[in-house]
C-alpha cells in the first residue's frame, strides 16, 4: 500500500479523492488549512454532505487509515505520492485561477526530499502541469526527486462516492512511466473491487476502463467532458423554449430523444441551467484557452450564452405572471443548492434567481433539505427554512428549482384551499401536473403547454 498525502483534502474533491484512497488501504493524510473542517472530520463528521460518506469516514478514522492535519511538511515527509486538489475558481476575465495550485508547488519545492509523484486533482488548463514542473524544477530535478501527473476528477456532487468506486473511467497523463507505474499500484485495489471497510458501490467483476496518456490530453479531456455536459443542458434549454412557443411537450421530446442510443438521456432535463462550481467555470477557462491560442470557440461562446440568457427567461415568466412590480411580493424557491442531494450553494442559479428577485424588492423565501445551514452563512438576509409548508404560506408565486422528490409530493390541494393562490413555476418537470390542474391553480413547466 502507498503513504499518500492530499492536500486540499477538506474540500469535496479532496475528501472524496482521500476517503476513497483510504478505503482502498493506502495510508492518506489530509491536509487542509480549515480548522473548523478538520475538527469535524476527526470527529466523523463532515461540512460536506456527500450520502455515505460520514459512516465510511468513522471506520477509517478507528482504523488510523486517514488522518487529518494543517501541517503540510509533515503531509509531504510521510507521504510517497501527493494529491493536489486545491481550489480553481474563475477570474474575471474567465481564466482559471491557478494561484492556490502554484502557492502548493512552491512550498513543494521546499520540502521534498524523496522521490515524490505529484498528482494534480484539481482541473487546471492545459499548461499548468509545466507550470508546476518549473517551479519544482528550481531546486528539484524531474524524473529523480519528482514527477507531476495529472488524473482529473469525474466526481458529482451528490454521488461522489460512487463516482470514486464505479468510476466510468480512470485517466492518468504522464510521460513518466516510473510514475505511471506509481498510480497503477494506487488504483490496482480499485481495479480489483477491494477496500479495507464496507463500500456498497465497489463491484469485484466491475471493469473499470484506464486510460494513460500524457498531461495535456488528461487535462483537455476534463475540460472536454464538462463542456460537452454543458452544451446538453443549453442545448434542452433551447429546445424547451421553442417547445413551448409551438405548443410541444419537452417531457415526450426528453423521452424521445433519450432512447436514441446515440444521444441518450444524460443531462436532457430541462431547467434554470447550469450553475455549480464546476461546468460555468470550466468552459469559461477552455474558452479562454481557446482565446489564447487563436482559436475562436463559437460554439462555447452560444452555450454560455444560452444559460445566460435561461436565468431571464425565468425572471420574465415571475414578472408576467405578478405584474411588472415584484415589490413585496412573496415568492417562494423550492431547492437553494445548485443541484439536488448536496449542500453545496457555490454558484447556485437559485441563490443568483434569489437576487435578482431581492432587487426588485421581492420578498424571497426558500426551502432546502440539506444546504439551510450553508445559505443562512452565505445569503443571512435570505428566509430559508426546512419547513416545505411554511415556505409555500401565502406565497404569490412557487418556482421549483430542483428535482428533489418531496416537491412531487405536494398536496397543492391544501395549498390552495389554505387561502393562496400561488402561480406555479416548474423548471423541472418536478411537480404533480395532476394536483395541479385539480387544485385550479395557474402553472407553468418549462418547456410545454401544460
Amino acid at each position: 500500500m502507498t503513504d499518500i498525502g492530499v492536500i486540499g483534502g477538506a474540500g469535496y474533491v479532496g475528501l472524496v479523492t482521500g476517503v476513497g484512497l483510504a478505503a482502498l488501504g493506502h495510508k492518506v493524510i489530509s491536509m487542509d488549512v480549515d480548522q473548523k473542517r478538520l475538527d469535524m472530520l476527526r470527529s466523523g463528521k463532515s461540512a460536506v454532505y456527500e450520502d455515505g460518506l460520514e459512516p465510511i469516514l468513522v471506520k477509517l478514522n478507528e482504523q488510523g487509515q486517514i488522518t487529518f492535519t494543517d501541517n503540510l511538511n509533515e503531509t509531504v515527509r510521510n507521504s510517497d505520492v501527493l494529491f493536489i486538489a486545491v481550489g480553481t475558481p474563475s477570474l474575471s476575465d474567465g481564466a482559471a485561477d491557478l494561484s492556490a495550485v502554484i502557492a502548493v508547488a512552491e512550498r513543494l519545492r521546499d520540502e521534498i526530499s524523496k522521490y515524490t509523484v505529484i498528482v494534480v486533482k484539481s482541473t487546471v488548463p492545459v499548461g499548468t502541469l509545466n507550470i508546476v514542473t518549473d517551479i519544482l524544477s528550481k531546486k528539484l530535478t524531474e524524473g529523480e526527486d519528482f514527477d507531476v501527473v495529472s488524473n482529473p476528477e469525474f466526481l458529482r456532487e451528490g454521488s461522489g462516492l460512487i463516482d470514486f468506486f464505479a468510476p466510468s473511467r480512470i485517466i492518468v497523463g504522464s510521460n513518466s512511466e516510473q510514475a505511471n507505474a506509481v498510480l497503477r499500484d494506487i488504483y490496482e485495489p480499485l481495479l480489483a473491487g477491494t477496500t479495507v471497510v464496507a463500500v456498497p458501490w465497489i463491484n469485484s467483476n466491475q471493469k473499470i476502463p484506464y486510460v494513460e496518456t500524457n498531461a495535456v490530453s488528461a487535462q483537455l479531456t476534463k475540460y472536454a467532458a464538462n463542456a460537452y455536459l454543458a452544451t446538453r443542458i443549453s442545448f434542452i434549454n433551447e429546445i424547451a423554449g421553442l417547445s413551448e412557443k409551438v405548443g410541444g411537450n419537452i417531457g415526450d421530446i426528453v423521452e424521445g430523444l433519450g432512447l436514441d442510443p446515440r444521444i441518450g438521456s444524460g443531462y436532457l432535463k430541462p431547467g434554470i441551467g447550469f450553475g455549480g462550481p464546476c461546468l460555468d467555470k470550466d468552459l469559461r477557462a477552455l474558452i479562454t484557452v481557446a482565446g489564447e491560442n487563436s482559436y475562436d470557440p463559437v460554439m462555447f461562446n452560444g452555450v454560455l450564452q444560452r444559460n445566460e440568457l435561461q436565468l431571464r427567461e425565468v425572471m420574465n415568466k415571475i414578472t408576467a405572471a405578478v405584474g411588472p412590480s415584484l415589490y413585496q411580493k412573496r415568492i417562494a424557491l423550492l431547492g437553494l443548492a445548485f443541484k439536488e442531494g448536496t449542500n453545496d450553494v457555490r454558484h447556485s442559479l437559485s441563490i443568483r434567481l434569489y437576487r435578482a428577485l431581492r432587487d426588485q424588492g421581492a420578498s424571497v423565501v426558500g426551502h432546502d433539505l440539506l444546504a439551510i445551514d450553508e445559505v443562512r452563512e452565505f445569503e443571512p438576509e435570505l428566509e430559508a427554512s426546512i419547513n416545505l409548508d411554511e415556505v409555500l404560506s401565502e406565497a404569490d408565486v412557487v418556482v421549483a428549482l430542483n428535482s428533489e422528490s418531496i416537491y412531487s409530493k405536494v398536496n397543492w390541494s391544501l395549498v390552495a384551499n389554505s387561502g393562496t393562490t400561488p402561480y406555479i413555476l416548474d423548471t423541472r418537470g418536478i411537480l404533480n401536473a395532476q394536483s395541479l390542474r385539480s387544485s385550479g391553480l395557474n402553472f407553468v413547466v418549462l418547456g410545454s403547454m401544460n
